[in-house]
């Protein structure tokens, strides 16, 4: 029984790593977006106002950006529990059973981000998909299609990560469950 625990332990502190490394990685992700949609934003103003001469894949880059920004920003906001929640119906149930109640909303959670990664893998596959370009930049935009499987990915694993702590968490409180909100 003890080796169960073990390597029960192991493999959770294993899943809470993968979570962390995700993240890092989103993080950066998010800071090369976002100087990229800095720069492209400025560089078309200055082009078009000072040089009189407008980049036209500016506008079209930052929009690009801006959606990666938005789907992997969404994933970082899973794994720092910081979305917003409307918690009336948690206030109002007694202590012993908000870890149902939160377990529950985690389980919804991960069947939608799970059935979302599902379709959005399924809808990239698509031969058509392939062969399209970006209008200014003439890009395959397949890498800016990316964007939702990719961050629904590291979504998922934020989710389930969030899950077993939250029982871990009141495993160790005796069965009461603590928001760590």
């Amino acid at each position: 029984m003890n080796l169960f625990i073990d390597r029960r332990c192991f493999h959770l502190r294993v899943l809470s790593k993968i979570s962390d490394v995700v993240y890092s990685i989103e993080k950066v992700l998010a800071l090369i977006l976002a100087l990229t949609l800095m720069v492209s934003m400025v560089g078309g103003f200055f082009f078009r106002y000072v040089f009189k001469n407008p980049l036209l894949w500016s506008d079209e880059l930052a929009i690009f950006c801006l959606i990666w920004i938005t789907f992997i920003g969404g994933s970082m906001v899973l794994k720092e529990k910081a979305s917003p929640a409307i918690t009336i119906l948690v206030d109002a149930v007694p202590d012993k059973y908000k870890k149902y109640i939160h377990a529950i909303s985690n389980l919804i959670l991960l069947i939608f981000v799970a059935y979302v990664l599902y379709l959005a893998s399924d809808w990239i596959m698509k031969p058509n998909i392939f062969v399209q370009k970006s209008t200014a930049l003439n890009w395959p935009k397949i890498y800016f299609y990316l964007s939702i499987p990719v961050s629904f990915a590291f979504a998922t694993v934020h989710v389930i990560n969030n899950t077993i702590q939250s029982f871990r968490q009141s495993e160790k409180d005796g069965g009461d469950f603590q928001s760590s909100r």
